[in-house]
Order: structure tokens, then sequence, then C-alpha cells
């Protein structure tokens, strides 16, 4: 008999260590691969064990937005304001936690790449879009997943993201996985099944546990589901207070672990919100300029944003 081909993607895991330690124990047994769609190591307490579970894993990786942070940031090609400014604060944090072995295997990662299994049909892994890191791609047929996306603040009410076909039009593999965007959601297109696998370390759809998605190819095609792991999330914010990370990262620091045990888009709002300040105040050409809002803007923003309340502010 056969053996079953399957593999388990992972993606968003942003150094959260309990978060990953609990889908890894929620895998199946005789996996043919292990796919991380980047963002393995920023945002979380644990960057360096995060990136030394997966090496041993033998995972197959590719890089995140926060990867090309800690890249650029390594090869000194950063705007001023992330080497100094308190936005980019729980980078540098992160890029400290590195050796240099950890470093070198972060910025030798490829932006993307195909999977392609003997009798398999291949698979596109991006982070964001086939353009950038940072494009998030949404499952524009589906109401309710879209719902979740505008709850979250990524899409304002009654906005409608751009059809899911265009991004797809330049995928020559019947199958897309891409991250970034913390909400797990698929959706087939043109002959084409594109699909998130959630956020392991800090999920946005409302609901705290660690996601991700096996992959059964069943001779013809790949079959998907998606699956969510209880974690100990007090484990993750003692980590947070215990590494130091919370204080090194200001404002950014508490909205991220926010949103890990809320599963909210915190961390987005209130990026979003400093900007706007930046605006308000004609900084923004200084803070396009340095990369970052200057650091009094930033501290106002921490100070007046509505932590409770979250209201969506466009970015």
């Amino acid at each position: 008999m056969a053996q079953t081909v399957q593999i388990a993607v992972l993606a968003d895991i942003h150094g959260n260590l309990p978060a990953l330690e609990a889908v890894l124990a929620d895998l199946p047994p005789n996996l043919s691969a292990v796919v991380v769609a980047g963002d393995l190591a920023g945002g979380g307490p644990y960057p360096l064990e995060c990136l030394r579970r997966l090496q041993a894993l033998g995972a197959w990786v590719i890089r995140g937005n926060n990867e090309d942070y800690l890249t650029a940031f390594d090869r000194g090609q950063t705007p001023p304001g992330w080497r100094t400014g308190q936005q980019w604060a729980v980078m540098r944090w992160a890029y400290r936690q590195l050796d240099r072995d950890a470093l070198n295997f972060v910025t030798a990662l490829p932006a993307q790449g195909v999977l392609a299994l003997e009798g398999c049909a291949p698979i596109r892994v991006v982070h964001g879009s086939l353009r950038s890191t940072r494009e998030g791609l949404y499952p524009d047929r589906d109401p309710e997943r879209l719902a979740l996306f505008r709850q979250a603040g990524m899409l304002a009410e009654g906005e409608s993201p751009a059809p899911l076909s265009v991004a797809l039009a330049g995928v020559d593999e019947p199958v897309l996985i891409c991250a970034h965007v913390h909400i797990p959601w698929r959706q087939e297109e043109g002959g084409c099944l594109a699909l998130n696998p959630g956020a392991v370390g800090g999920s946005d759809d409302g609901d705290a546990r660690a996601k991700y998605a096996l992959l059964t190819w069943n001779g013809s095609h790949w079959q998907v589901e998606h699956r969510a792991v209880a974690y100990d999330l007090d484990r993750t914010r003692r980590a947070f207070q215990e590494s130091g990370l919370l204080a090194a990262g200001d404002g950014l620091a508490r909205a991220i672990l926010t949103d890990v045990c809320g599963g909210r888009n915190l961390t987005g709002r209130l990026v979003g919100y400093a900007y706007k300040l930046a605006r308000e105040a004609g900084m923004a050409a200084e803070a396009e300029a340095r990369g970052a809002v200057p650091d009094e803007i930033w501290e106002r923003a921490v100070q007046t944003f509505a932590w409770g309340q979250a209201p969506q502010v466009a970015w």
C-alpha cells in the first residue's frame, strides 16, 4: 500500500515558541514535508529558539517580511529610523537575540519557491504575494472570511479586495500557498487552489489558537484541512516580560502581545494610527525619509491609542 503524501504548512510563527511547539506536537506522523511560509522569528520572545526548532526539523522554509527586515538591518541597508526609532525596537530586539549562524540562515532564505514532491502537483509558496512579502492576498469570493478581515481592520467596511484572479495570473502551479495576513482561508480560482494556513504565532481572526494547514495528495489533487491548536498563552505572556521584549519593544510589543492573547490586530492599527498622527502634524515626509515616525509622534500614538476600542485606521 502506497504511503500517503501529506505536508504541513505553517506560517507567521513570530518567535512564539509555545505556539510552535503545540503545532509540532499536533502534526501527524510520517509527513512528507513541513513547509514554513515566512515570518519565523521577529515579533515574539523566542526568535532564536524557533529558528533552531525549524532547522532541526529540516523544514522547507521561505522568507517573510520580518526576515526581509532582519536581513536589511544586518546588511546596513535600512533607513535611519530603523536603527534608532522606537517604532522598530521590536525588530532590533529580535536581531540582538540571533547569533551569526541564525542570521546567515535568515539572510539566505529565498523570497518564494516551488515544492515539487515526486508524483504530486507542484506548489508555489510565497509569504505575501508573488510581488511582495508585504502584500496580502484575500479570498474575494468568501463573504464570511472577508467579514473577519474587516473586523481585524485590514479592510474597511464596504471595501472589496482586489480580485484574487489577478494575483494568481502569474502562478503556473495548481496550488498557491500564501501567508502574512494571519487569517486562514482557501479559494479555488481558475483551476488554481489558493490557501493561507493562518498564523501559528498570532492569529487575527478572533481565535487565539495557533493555526496551520495539512495538505494531502489524493492521487489527482491536493486536499486542504485547516487546523487550530490551543497552547499555553500564559507561558508566552510571561516570556514577553521575562525576556525583556515587552520593556524593550515599547508600545509595539504591548500591541503584539495583546494580539497574540486575543486574536486581534492592534499591531497594524497602532502603526496606522502613528502615521495618521504624523500626517496631521505635517511630518509625513520626515516619516517617509526616516522609515519611521518621529519618536515624539510614536510616543503620543502609544499614549493616546484606543487600546480597548481599537478603531480602524488607514495605513
